[in-house]
C-alpha cells in the first residue's frame, strides 16, 4: 500500500468513527417483553424506529418508503428501509402525555413560514426519580397533508439535567433529533424556531452559548397550519418532580406563508394539570407554564 493510500485509508476510518460516535444513543435502553424501547418526546418508541444524527442532518422522505439522511459537512448519509414496525407503531397517532398545552390553528387557506420564541428555563426540579420533562414549541400538518402527520420541534429536555434538541416525528415512524447542545441552565434564556421554505421545514435549537442543534426536514407536500406550546411529561411520581418556578415562552412571533405577521389567539382546552399545574396565556407573544402552585393562585 502505497502512502497515498494508506492516508485515504485511515481518513476513512476516522470518519466512520466520528459518524459513529455521533450516533449513539444518550437515551436509557428499557427492555420490555425483550425488545428494546427508548423513551422519546412520543412516548416509548422501538430503538430501531428512533433515529439520532448530527446537527445539520437533511431527512427525506423518498418515493419507496424509505427515509435519506445527509449532512455532507459531517460527512454522514445513511437509508432508512421502509419498516412496516415502525409505521404500525407511529406514536403520532396517540400522543396523550401532554399536560399544558396553547394551540392554535393558522387561519384557513394559509400554512407556517415561522414560528420562534425564547424559552426561559426553569429550576432543577426539587427530586430526581428518573421524570423527563418536555417543553416545546412547534409546528404539525393537522389537516392531513402529505405522507402523514408529522411533528417539527425545539424540544427543551429535563432528564437527570437540562438540554435542548431537535426532533421530527415521525415520517414512516422515525423519530429523528439532531445531537442535543447541552449548557442549559436554570433560568437561562434559550431560543427555539421551526421555519418553512423552498419546500424545507428547519428546526433550530440554541442555547445561551449560541450552540445549536438543527434538523432540515424535506416538507413533503405537508402544509404546517397548526401550532403549540406545550409541556409533555413520562415517569412522575411525586410533584417534586416538577420545578417550582415557572417555564416561559417569550417573544414568540408567528409569520403565515402570505408573509403576514399574526397575532395567535392562544387556546388551552386541558385546563389545569397534575401537581397545581397550570398554563397561563400572558399575550399572544408569552405563556408560562408553572407546577406547584399554592391552590388560590391556580385559578
Amino acid at each position: 500500500m502505497n502512502k497515498f493510500s494508506l492516508v485515504l485509508c485511515l481518513s476513512l476510518v476516522l470518519i466512520s468513527l466520528r459518524a459513529e460516535s455521533e450516533l449513539t444513543f444518550e437515551h436509557t435502553v428499557e427492555i420490555i417483553e425483550g425488545e428494546e424501547y427508548i423513551q422519546t418526546p412520543f412516548g416509548l418508541m422501538l430503538k430501531e424506529c428512533i433515529q439520532n444524527v448530527p446537527s445539520g442532518t437533511f431527512v427525506e422522505e423518498l418515493e419507496d418508503g424509505s427515509i435519506h439522511l445527509t449532512n455532507d459537512q459531517q460527512n454522514f448519509a445513511k437509508k432508512i428501509l421502509k419498516s412496516e414496525r415502525c409505521s404500525q407503531r407511529n406514536p403520532t397517532m396517540n400522543l396523550n402525555q401532554w399536560i399544558d398545552n396553547g394551540g392554535y390553528w393558522l387561519p384557513n387557506g394559509l400554512t407556517l413560514r415561522s414560528f420562534e420564541g425564547n424559552y426561559r428555563v426553569p429550576n432543577n426540579p426539587q427530586t430526581t426519580n428518573n421524570q423527563i420533562l418536555y417543553y416545546f414549541i412547534g409546528s404539525q400538518n393537522n389537516d392531513g397533508s402529505g405522507p402523514g402527520l408529522t411533528i417539527i420541534q425545539p424540544v427543551l429536555t429535563y432528564n437527570k439535567g437540562w438540554f435542548f434538541q431537535s426532533w421530527n416525528c415521525c415520517p414512516q415512524g422515525q423519530a429523528i433529533n439532531a445531537n442535543p447542545v447541552y449548557g442549559v441552565n436554570p433560568y437561562d434564556t434559550i431560543y427555539g424556531s421551526v421555519t418553512v421554505q423552498n419546500n424545507v421545514a428547519t428546526i433550530t435549537s440554541k442555547n445561551k452559548a449560541g450552540q445549536s442543534s438543527v434538523l432540515s426536514v424535506a416538507q413533503n407536500n405537508r402544509n404546517f397550519n397548526w401550532i403549540d406550546a406545550t409541556l409533555e411529561v413520562y415517569n412522575i411520581s411525586a410533584c417534586t418532580n416538577f420545578p417550582t418556578d415557572y417555564l416561559e415562552y417569550t417573544n414568540m412571533k408567528v409569520v403565515l406563508s402570505n408573509g403576514q405577521t399574526v397575532q395567535p389567539a392562544w387556546s388551552n382546552d386541558y385546563g389545569q394539570s397534575q401537581c397545581n399545574g397550570k398554563l397561563t396565556i400572558i399575550n399572544p407573544s408569552t405563556i408560562k407554564i408553572q407546577h406547584n402552585l399554592p391552590a388560590q393562585d391556580q385559578k
